[in-house]
């Protein structure tokens, strides 16, 4: 389970870093690798930043992306 887990983990970041999720999409990775782990935004940045290679373009897309996701389900638009 633990494995599966590591594995979805991974290809969410790699989706996010590419831009191959839609906000619902998202929004659930975030909050099933993120938040019930009891971690924030900074979590997905190190992630991102020490785990991956995508480089820095991508991790800015990437951070950018979740945040808009974030912002438009607060407003009520997600």
């Amino acid at each position: 389970m633990a494995r599966t887990v590591a594995r979805d983990h991974g290809l969410w970041l790699f989706d996010l870093a590419h831009g191959n999720l839609k906000d619902p999409e998202v929004l659930q990775g975030f909050i099933q690798h993120y938040v019930l782990e009891g971690k924030s935004l900074d979590n997905v940045m190190d992630d991102l930043v020490f785990r991956t290679s995508y480089g820095i373009h991508y991790t800015g897309e990437a951070m950018d992306q979740l945040k808009a996701v974030l912002e438009k389900t607060a407003e009520g638009r997600c």
